[in-house]
């Protein structure tokens, strides 16, 4: 049995609705009309089992998207194996935003080191819409990233979002195994000298 462990960080201005989309991710709670600001953090836990016998166990950080947290934010990056970001596509600011986001998340963690989802919320807005999906995924691309639209409201989107993240979490682990074998290999296998 292989156990995956997996450090999640979720950010974006405040009111994107980051919490309503973890929590419909993890099924911890029902989605909440009342906004509640998250204050620094707040780390959920979800495992998943795949047929195959491997175990991800995330750890999500939900971190606070208002300007007064950036300061306790930079530590909770470090570690972060996936970051998402997510916007609301009914409120351009906050898409705007996503390259102040992208900034801050820099300055701690190296773009390499973690791999990057952009994700537009409350698609249950979608005759609010500010930004087109076709500018949104050429702005996702752009930067490397998998692009999808979700309604934490509505729990659309959310089995996606799950399976973008474990495919990504057993390619990588996949791909890491496959260096680690080969680095190994040239150790164990290299012919001995011949005098």
């Amino acid at each position: 049995m292989v156990i995956i462990q997996v450090k999640v960080a979720v950010v974006g201005d405040g009111t994107v609705g980051k919490t309503s989309l973890m929590n419909s991710f993890t099924g911890k709670t029902s989605f909440m009309e009342q906004y509640l600001m998250t204050i620094g953090v707040n780390i959920l836990v979800h495992k998943i089992e795949k047929a195959n016998g491997t175990k991800i166990n995330f750890a999500i950080w939900d971190l606070g998207g208002q300007p007064r947290f950036n300061i306790v934010r930079s530590q909770f990056y470090k570690g972060a194996q996936l970051i998402v970001y997510v916007y609301d596509i009914s409120n351009k600011e906050s898409f705007d935003n996503l390259t102040e986001w992208l900034n801050e998340v820099h300055k701690s963690c190296a773009p390499a080191s973690y791999t990057g989802f952009l994700i537009g919320n409350k698609l249950d807005l979608v005759e609010f819409r500010a930004i087109d999906y076709e500018t949104a995924k050429a702005f996702a691309e752009s930067i490397g990233f998998e692009y999808l639209e979700t309604s934490a409201k509505e729990d659309t989107g959310t089995s996606e979002l799950i399976e973008m993240l474990v495919n990504n979490v057993i390619k990588n682990s996949s791909q890491k195994l496959l260096q680690q074998n080969q680095a190994i290999s040239k150790y164990v296998f290299k012919p001995s000298l011949v005098l």
